[in-house]
């Protein structure tokens, strides 16, 4: 019996089982929200925006390229002239550098005599102090004390020729002594200006190698910018050309999109609301004028009598291209609907809140008021279709209503196809 009970438990088991398997896997798939032309047209604004914007974007990259690539013979005059100005400072610098050394040879020559000549100046000196040392230590008073302290004439002579070369000598000595201390002050000024020269000379050198350092700098920064803005400008500007397109092909699109689903709506709706009373008064082709001049006029349109502030609605969805006065029709909208195809409503008392250019609306909605602004004789609705595609025999592209109004709502005078 615990037999046939385990049995059968196990069963009922593999039964729920199988059962809840069974509904995972045939259970229906969740299905995304269909697109409506809200979505879409919300979109299409959305890119339009965006490629608008690169194209400005684009537009700021091409003018920046032509103004670098129409300077580039300017630049290109500017760096062959710092090219030679670079030259010619790298020339003069190494001539500099040759004339600094002989500076420096100049000086330590001038430095060489300054030692030599200040080292016979000091023995000169040492010389003749000692002469005059001697001369005082050994001289006469005078020529009568020399003469009777000489032992004979001769050696008087002798004694007087002697004093006189020791004179001589300390003379020439002396004149020695003043032309070493003229050459040492000649040598020392000559230095002084050597030095002096030589100093100017290096501030000179140095501005002309800051001068060069800057051109080269000025050079290989212009060289550098020159080049790198133009292709970094060149490589946005292929990016953007590049989204441009990506964009482009996604209005596209997008804008076939929109065709699909205005076509998947109903055929057009009677334009006033169900509970308005109206009548017919005027067709589509040619009519006497209502204002008596000329004769007859061509009627774009249908007319529509009814009350005052009747509601309007759209014959099919759609996105408003105008909502405004719009001439002999008063304030009037128009909307269209896709494949060429828009509608108009004309003489509006007054256009229904919300409804503005670029609104999408959907078949039905409310969008205006009878009235009887513009070229009007009473209150009524002008209906007219405009469709691009093809011309009528006035050469407008406005097209019989009766072509798109459904049936039952008064008598056509034409076909529809």
């Amino acid at each position: 019996m615990k037999k046939h009970v385990r049995r059968l438990t196990a069963f009922l088991l593999f039964a729920v089982m199988l059962t809840a398997v069974l509904t995972v896997a045939w259970a229906p798939e969740e299905v995304a929200a269909e697109r409506t032309i809200l979505d879409v047209e919300k979109e299409l604004k959305e890119c339009q925006a965006m490629l608008a914007e690169i194209k400005s974007e684009l537009a700021k990259i091409q003018s920046e390229i032509s103004s670098l690539e129409s300077k580039s013979g300017q630049n290109d005059k500017l760096l062959e002239s710092y090219q030679t100005e670079i030259e010619a400072l790298e020339a003069e610098i190494a001539i500099g550098s040759e004339i600094e050394e002989s500076y420096d040879q100049k000086r330590a020559d001038v430095a060489a005599q300054i030692a030599l000549t200040e080292s016979e100046y000091d023995y000169q000196k040492e010389q003749y102090k000692e002469l005059m040392r001697f001369i005082y230590e050994n001289s006469a008073d005078n020529t009568f004390e020399l003469l009777f302290t000489s032992d004979n004439l001769t050696d008087y002579l002798s004694r007087r020729d002697d004093f006189n070369d020791i004179m001589n000598a300390a003379n020439d000595l002396l004149r020695s002594v003043k032309s070493s201390i003229s050459d040492l002050e000649q040598l020392r000024s000559s230095y002084e200006d050597t030095q002096r020269e030589y100093e100017e000379y290096l501030s000179d050198l140095r501005r002309t190698e800051l001068d060069y350092r800057s051109k080269v700098d000025q050079y290989e920064t212009i060289a550098q910018q020159l080049g790198l803005d133009v292709e970094s400008l060149k490589s946005q500007y292929s990016g953007k050309n590049s989204r441009i397109a990506e964009l482009t092909a996604k209005i596209n699109k997008l804008k076939k999109e929109r065709e699909e689903l205005y076509a998947r709506e109903s055929d057009y709706k009677w334009p006033l609301k169900s509970n308005v009373s109206y009548r017919v008064t005027s067709y589509f082709g040619y009519r006497n004028d209502p204002f008596g001049k000329p004769t007859t006029e061509f009627h774009k349109g249908l007319d529509i009598a009814c009350s005052v502030n009747s509601n309007i609605i759209a014959a099919r969805g759609g996105t408003v291209t105008k909502a405004a006065w719009y001439g002999g029709y008063g304030n009037c909208v128009i909307i269209y609907h896709g494949n060429g195809v828009s509608t108009l409503y004309g003489h509006m008392n007054k256009i229904a809140s919300g409804i503005k250019e670029g609104v999408v609306v959907k078949q039905g909605d409310l969008i205006g008021y009878v009235g009887t602004t513009g070229r009007s004789t009473g209150y009524h609705l002008h209906f007219g279709v405009i469709n691009t595609n093809q011309h009528d025999a006035t050469g407008t592209q406005y097209d019989n209503p009766d072509k798109y109004l459904p049936d039952g709502y008064y008598t056509k005078k034409l076909k529809t196809k």
